[in-house]
């Protein structure tokens, strides 16, 4: 299974030689649905000839706007093998976040999920899109707020009249078409090369527009196949017959880089829509699952459930090695090395580790390993950009072989500096040896629950609120989620705004983990100020971080 990959495969590459290998092998098991790589592969084939009948091609960027279900894994391999970009749409966003990226990423077909969790996308795409409500399905979509938007289909059909159809009316499309013939899809994907861009994933960046990060083909393929080899970051030790609970969204690397190199190790995946812990723990007992994805703290959360035993996780091995502490607890033997790993969406996923396991756990919780194989680091100045030397902390810029061919519509210059460095925006220190310490972000990015949060955005749409003069959006330490999203709003005189309504303003315009925990209210003069009238973010955060654990204590 665990085949050898280069970086001049194509994902069409990668899967033939996994379906020729394993065609009638278990792949994924689906809420239930149990799919074997034959189905995969002849449902992508048909998705594949369906976009193919209705205009798609190579450089055709098409958004997929699934949950974890085998539709999300049908679609990216229907994208790839006819060389279109997948553009991955996150189910967390709200509609204007929707909006924003199906006309940034001047997406002109979507394949999207009809419901998830109780959230229709029928209804949160007219909510985006409102003209959507007074086109015709029938026809290519012609929208002036998305003029490259030509067809939308749902995994199953839906009321609204805009609506192309569903999957199986892709699907039909493509058999009936004489432009997507199975020897013409042949010929399409023989075509493709490890060059083509194939993959643009959205991410919250320091600044408040997301960004879309592009990577090639063979970038993909590569880094898949570089993370299988490995076994030793994300995904860790695993075997083939091993089944991999997923709770990591694909949108995100981190799922993303789960799924495929579990696969391509010979895992099978498990998918659940519901992500309770109790369901973690029925999915446990009733498949034998022998790792689940996510933080230790996912994992904790795991044995506070009612009637839980320690028997209950004696099979499960860590998916990622920041799991491993957790897992020793439970008797899994477990390497005493360190755990951390430092990666981003600009780099698909880890860039840095020790999968040599040459750092022992005594070197410290800041120390993220060593540059990957065909990475390379510099510590620059953050205000000159100028490389500064060992041992001296700084930014960390990075250039190799996992980083993204750039931004979507970004100049490169503004992206990369004369020698083909990325900066991060992470402090690090860069030892002697070549060893990464990480003591935190330079921006106001704030990680919460596996999550990038920009503290700017956030600010923007709360300053939006007729009655909101002024805020600051921090990122406070928590023992579960790593950190939490915090408001600290300066209400206009006389106004009833509330914490309740504050968070509703941001729920209905952001995702639901942006939304803050906690919000207060100050006077704008109580807050701490420079010279210049700004606010003191690190005087202010640790203020409230004080004024939060006197609360609790008080509470308790």
């Amino acid at each position: 299974m665990n085949r050898t990959t280069r970086t001049n495969d194509t994902i069409g590459d990668w899967w033939r030689a996994l379906v020729d290998d394993n065609r009638d092998a278990e792949m994924l098991r689906d809420n239930g649905r149990t799919l074997r790589f034959d189905d995969i592969d002849r449902l992508s084939e048909g998705v594949a000839r369906g976009l193919i009948a209705n205009g798609a091609g190579k450089g055709s960027r098409v958004g997929i706007l699934f949950p974890n279900r085998a539709e999300w894994l049908v679609a990216w391999l229907a994208v790839g093998r006819i060389g279109g970009i997948a553009v991955t749409l996150s189910t967390f966003f709200a509609p204007p976040e929707l909006a924003y990226t199906l006309a940034h990423a001047d997406i002109s077909h979507l394949l999207s999920a009809r419901e998830y969790l109780g959230h229709r996308y029928d209804q949160r795409l007219e909510a985006a899109v409102p003209a959507l409500a007074d086109a015709d399905g029938a026809a290519p979509l012609a929208l002036t707020q998305c003029p490259h938007l030509r067809g939308i289909w749902f995994d199953t059909p839906v009321e609204a009249r805009w609506s192309a159809g569903g999957f199986a009316d892709l699907i039909r499309d493509g058999q009936a078409s004489p432009l997507s013939t199975p020897a013409m899809l042949a010929a399409i994907e023989a075509a493709v090369s490890p060059a083509d861009p194939a993959l643009l994933m959205y991410t919250s960046g320091s600044t408040a527009a997301p960004k879309g990060v592009v990577h090639r083909q063979g970038s993909v393929v590569g880094k898949i196949a570089y993370m299988a080899e490995i076994n030793a970051i994300i995904p860790n030790e695993i075997a083939p017959g091993d089944r991999t609970l997923i709770n990591m969204p694909l949108f995100w690397v981190g799922g993303f880089l789960s799924v495929l190199a579990g696969i391509q190790l010979g895992a099978i995946i498990l998918f659940e829509d519901d992500h309770s812990p109790e369901t973690m723990l029925r999915v446990i007992r009733e498949s034998g699952a022998t790792h689940v994805s996510g933080s230790e703290a996912v994992l904790r959360t795991i044995t506070n459930v009612p009637g839980f035993e320690p028997d209950d996780l004696a099979q499960l091995k860590a998916q990622c090695t920041p799991q491993l502490a957790f897992i020793k607890q439970y008797g899994r033997p477990g390497h005493d090395h360190v755990t951390n790993s430092l990666g981003m969406t600009e780099t698909l996923g880890p860039h840095s580790g020790d999968p040599q396991f040459r750092l022992s756990v005594e070197a410290g919780a800041g120390t993220f390993g060593f540059a990957l194989e065909g990475m390379e680091y510099r510590i620059v100045d953050p205000d000159s950009g100028a490389p500064l030397p060992a041992d001296t902390p700084g930014e960390l810029a990075v250039r190799g072989r996992w980083l993204m061919d750039g931004f979507y519509k970004r100049d490169r210059a503004e992206i990369f500096d004369a020698d083909g460095f990325y900066r991060t925006g992470d402090h690090c220190t860069l030892t002697m040896d070549g060893v990464l310490l990480f003591h935190g972000r330079l921006g106001g990015m704030i990680k919460t629950s596996g999550a990038n949060v920009s503290a700017e955005e956030v600010e923007r749409v709360l300053m939006e609120h007729p009655d909101i003069l002024d805020v600051a959006v921090l990122g406070l330490p928590d023992p579960v989620r790593e950190q939490i999203v915090v408001a600290v709003v300066v209400a206009r005189d006389g106004s009833t705004l509330d914490a309740a309504a504050v968070r509703a303003w941001v729920k209905a315009r952001l995702s639901a983990f942006k939304i803050p925990r906690h919000v207060l209210f100050r006077a704008s003069d109580a807050l701490p100020r420079t010279p210049s009238n700004k606010i003191r973010k690190p005087l202010l955060a640790g203020m409230v971080e004080e004024e939060l654990a006197q609360s609790r204590a008080a509470a308790s």
